[in-house]
């Protein structure tokens, strides 16, 4: 069983959308670059052709950026749930969210949180409001992974 600690679901959070909107500039910059040039010296084709291909790599890429939109904005939601969760049931037993880690990074039935005071399942009510925690134990815990740093 695999845990994921706070700090973990609370960095994998944008990282990856920084490194696109990061490479989303850097072609952009480039492309404006090799279309100035170009429309200096039209003769010279070359900064023609590199405008069209640079031009058609930030289109593709801005084309793969709106298709992931929909679901990166989904996950990045349901880690935001995630966390509150980590964080209200740290606060509920008294540690630091820090030393929580939970088995999931959506929100699901079977969501466990490890603690120093023990493991802990998560028993939500009808309407996913509110939950409890109950203390279980777990009968072969040398399968447990912690995932990021504590």
């Amino acid at each position: 069983m695999t845990f994921y600690t706070y700090n973990y679901l609370h960095q994998s959070q944008g990282n990856w959308q920084y490194a696109r909107m990061i490479i989303l500039s850097v072609l952009a910059l480039i492309f404006i670059v090799f279309l100035i040039h170009y429309l200096r010296n039209r003769l010279d084709v070359k900064y023609k052709d590199l405008s069209i291909i640079v031009g058609t790599l930030l289109l593709l890429i801005l084309a793969m950026q709106y298709d992931d939109f929909s679901a990166v904005q989904s996950a990045s939601k349901q880690t935001g749930q995630i966390t509150t969760v980590v964080k209200e049931s740290a606060k509920r037993l008294g540690v630091a969210p820090q030393k929580v880690s939970i088995n999931s990074t959506s929100q699901n039935a079977n969501l466990m949180i490890k603690t120093p005071k023990g493991i802990f399942r998560i028993d939500y009510n009808s309407d996913g409001t509110q939950f409890v925690l109950e203390k279980v134990e777990l009968h072969d815990q040398h399968d447990i992974k912690v995932e990021g740093k504590a």
